[in-house]
């Protein structure tokens, strides 16, 4: 699933011809969602696993921090870096912002001006650089709730609940709804609706994955009619929506929408992982496992690659070789400094659990061996 995340990630960027804008690329920005979405189940459902143990906390805090920051904070010295070099450093502010991942709480109103807008490639590489401060600060949160209620899923669900019907209203009545749709407060109902899965199948799975599994078809089609009416909102609305009242319809309703869409394909990709079902072939096969092991560092290096090559090359020229170049670099990444840093991290920090609480549902089902 983390596959299809990025692959749409990389349409939006990438995909610039008009007649094929709307078969596609021009919704890419879903695939943001689904990461969230994703984040929020699996977080949760490590979490959970993980209530009852000594030191749980430090421990997720610690392979969190291996697994984000080392690939993080090399990308920021290379942005750093390149601005400095080209005679245009960025200043202290921008330098701060980053390090502290404080521009999920700030609006871009006030981010952007600080950010030195030289040379575009870096630019381009900040702008991606959001919605990892959204994870962290969603790690930083929800790991203390679930660990300090002992997992207690009455708190839990009314966490969710309050989110899920909260922050639509939040995004609603945001003075600045443009420049809102990356903030923290903007996004958290996706990570919420994934935690709400990780809760249902915690306390229900043993029961709902048998029943989801008969109706598989169903939440496929039910997830595909939301992901419709999410586009359905988008057109509406006005793709370049000129007016403040379209801005607060789409961001109240489109983001409730996609969070839905995602909950219920992954409900029923979990019920039928380990299956010989289509979709669950489909979801194993070793390209999308591939895009979706090496999806951090193509998430961060795909757009300034191809903001560079775009101004050299005609664009279906930079398409191919922006691409070949990001897939080549996040796979060379993954082979000699974050798969490294992965492998030492399980043997330095290891959960203190009869079950790794890190290996996926599908691996259980499947009865396979986590690796």
């Amino acid at each position: 699933m983390r596959g299809i995340a990025i692959l749409l990630v990389l349409l939006r960027h990438y995909i610039h011809h008009p007649p094929l804008i709307y078969f596609g690329p021009q919704w890419g920005w879903i695939g943001v969602n689904l990461f969230f979405v994703l984040s929020g189940y699996l977080i949760t459902q490590i979490l959970l696993r993980l209530r009852g143990t000594q030191a749980s906390l430090g421990v997720f805090y610690a392979r969190r921090s291996l697994r984000i920051f080392p690939l993080y904070f090399t990308a920021l010295a290379v942005y750093f870096s390149a601005s400095a070099i080209v005679s245009h450093p960025q200043p202290w502010k921008t330098v701060l912002l980053y390090v502290s991942f404080l521009h999920a709480f700030l609006p871009p109103i006030w981010t952007h001006p600080v950010i030195v807008p030289h040379p575009f490639w870096v630019v381009v590489g900040f702008s991606v650089l959001w919605s990892l401060s959204v994870e962290e600060y969603f790690y930083l949160l929800w790991a203390p709730i679930v660990t300090w209620t002992h997992g207690r899923r009455s708190i839990l669900y009314a966490v969710c609940g309050l989110v899920l019907l909260g922050i639509p209203w939040v995004r609603f009545f945001y003075p600045d709804p443009k420049g809102g749709q990356e903030l923290f407060i903007a996004q958290a109902d996706s990570l919420a609706a994934g935690c709400l899965v990780a809760l249902l199948l915690d306390q229900f799975g043993a029961r709902l994955l048998p029943w989801i599994r008969q109706r598989a078809a169903w939440f496929y089609l039910a997830a595909i009619a939301s992901l419709a009416l999410a586009i359905w909102i988008d057109l509406a609305t006005g793709l370049t929506k000129h007016s403040l009242r379209d801005f607060r319809i789409f961001n109240t309703a489109d983001y409730s929408v996609l969070w839905l869409a995602w909950s219920l394909w992954l409900l029923a990709v979990l019920a039928v992982a380990g299956g010989g079902s289509g979709m669950a072939r489909a979801l194993r096969s070793r390209s999308l496992c591939f895009l979706g092991r090496i999806s951090y560092c193509l998430y961060l290096v795909h757009y300034p690659i191809y903001a560079v090559l775009r101004q050299h090359m005609p664009h279906s020229l930079a398409l191919v070789l922006g691409l070949t170049l990001s897939i080549v670099i996040s796979a060379l990444s993954w082979r000699f400094f974050e798969g490294p840093i992965a492998r030492w991290k399980q043997e330095r920090y290891r959960y203190h659990t009869p079950q790794d609480p890190e290996a996926p549902l599908a691996t259980e089902l499947a009865g396979t061996p986590y690796s």
